[in-house]
């Protein structure tokens, strides 16, 4: 067996295993598709299949999810909602760490900057999370559930609606009508339609980064998620954030999209999981 600590990223669309340590020559990874109907028996067996092709016994494992997590059980998840209830993965004794997979990325972005940043990270999936700092703190808020940015109220000609709804992967594909790779086709051949879409869809994701930076005035916002890929979508929300932010916020803030966007949160976990495992209490605010 070769000993390596492992981070696990569970997303809407996908999920993303990987695995480093000194007894890999190079790092390993594996990704596989995931869906709503995707339950905890479908991700323990993905996990242990990646352990046992490649002979691992992990020295810790992070898992991130897609929702509210506490006490070690994930409480709600609306992109994946059987995972409501589930504990994670016990594989033979190795240290386990559950956390929400924005605090992941936060947790791996953490590692670049000042110990008294101020900062945000917010990811732009199938939904859209957010994680902070104030100080080096992480904010958690009193069941340690704080950045359901995803569940603000926005108010449309349509009614009031989540920005989810407005801003997240999910949205635009239900409002295209065609998966992913179809509406980079669309995006690419020029379709008018579909890059309306997307550009409504990157306006009301910068309009969230405008209320962060004008809420919590970071000195650092780091923004990534798949959604970014869509063309114009980056662009747009860029554009939106900066008119509508506070000039003088704004100013005091560098913004910036996360280099490895995709490996970040399981990234994220990992470097949670092992620092847990060697007992730090810095981990504790983050879980």
């Amino acid at each position: 067996m070769r000993h390596a600590a492992v981070g696990v990223d569970i997303g809407g669309t996908k999920l993303l295993m990987i695995a480093e340590g000194k007894d890999l020559e190079t790092p390993l990874a594996r990704r596989l598709t995931t869906g709503a109907a995707t339950g905890p028996a479908d991700i323990e067996a993905a996990v242990r299949a990646f352990l046992a092709d490649n002979s691992l016994k992990p020295t810790a494992l992070g898992i991130a999810v897609p929702g509210l997590v506490e006490d070690g059980q994930v409480k709600i998840s609306d992109v994946l909602p059987q995972l409501a209830g589930w504990r994670g993965i016990h594989h033979n004794g190795s240290p386990q760490l559950l956390v929400n997979d924005i605090r992941g990325a936060l947790a791996q972005e953490a590692a670049g900057l000042a110990t008294t940043s101020s900062a945000v990270v917010i990811v732009c999936g199938t939904a859209v999370g957010s994680a902070y700092l104030c100080e080096g703190r992480v904010v958690r808020g009193s069941r340690g559930w704080a950045g359901e940015i995803g569940s603000m109220p926005v108010r449309t000609p349509q009614g009031v609606k989540r920005l989810d709804d407005l801003a997240g992967g999910g949205a635009i594909v239900r409002a295209v009508g065609k998966p992913p790779e179809e509406i980079h086709d669309a995006l690419a051949s020029g379709d008018p339609r579909t890059q309306q879409i997307v550009n409504a869809a990157g306006e009301a994701f910068g309009l969230a980064v405008a209320s962060l930076v004008n809420i919590l005035n970071p000195d650092a916002v780091r923004i990534a998620g798949g959604t970014l890929g869509y063309a114009g979508y980056a662009d747009t929300a860029l554009a939106t954030a900066r008119t509508h932010a506070l000039p003088e916020l704004w100013d005091v803030c560098s913004i910036n999209r996360i280099g490895a966007t995709e490996p970040v949160v399981a990234r994220g976990a990992m470097r949670l999981a092992v620092a847990a495992a060697e007992g730090q209490e810095w981990v504790r605010q983050y879980v």
